[in-house]
């Protein structure tokens, strides 16, 4: 098992750095093309999502990931230090009537197999999403 650690502080651009660091190392321990490509857009989703509404756009968020690796799955914990995410107000976009924006979490659930959110702690909210191989 592997595990690595990445913590950022910024804006919007964090979203290539994490995305590209992940995939990195989900290449290097061995997932296919399909579920790199699908990994890479959970991973720019949520750290869009986070400096978008955790952090309201600014540019001085800091998010710590934690990337472990094992046999069977690659899981990423995302952690930031903003406002909450409560995902019991979280609804699914209407796909018949298409909007611009709106479909982040509904990408990630999709493209995971697993997206858990932790909300318990005094500021900020985990999010873990694990891609089984």
């Amino acid at each position: 098992m592997a595990t690595h650690r990445l913590a950022l502080v910024g804006g919007l651009e964090l979203s290539s750095q994490f995305r590209e660091w992940v995939c990195e190392q989900a290449r290097a321990d061995g997932f296919d093309n399909e579920a790199i490509v699908e990994i890479a857009l959970a991973v720019s989703e949520a750290v869009s999502n986070i400096v978008r509404h955790a952090y309201q756009g600014r540019s001085d968020g800091r998010i710590k990931a934690t990337l472990t690796v094992n046999d069977t799955a690659l899981t990423l914990h995302l952690r930031d230090y903003g406002l909450k995410f409560d995902p019991d107000t979280y609804q699914e976009p209407d796909l018949d009537n298409a909007t611009v924006g709106g479909y982040g979490v509904f990408l990630i659930h999709t493209v995971m197999d697993e997206v858990r959110y932790e909300t318990d702690h005094d500021e900020g909210t985990a999010l873990i999403m694990v891609k089984r191989r």
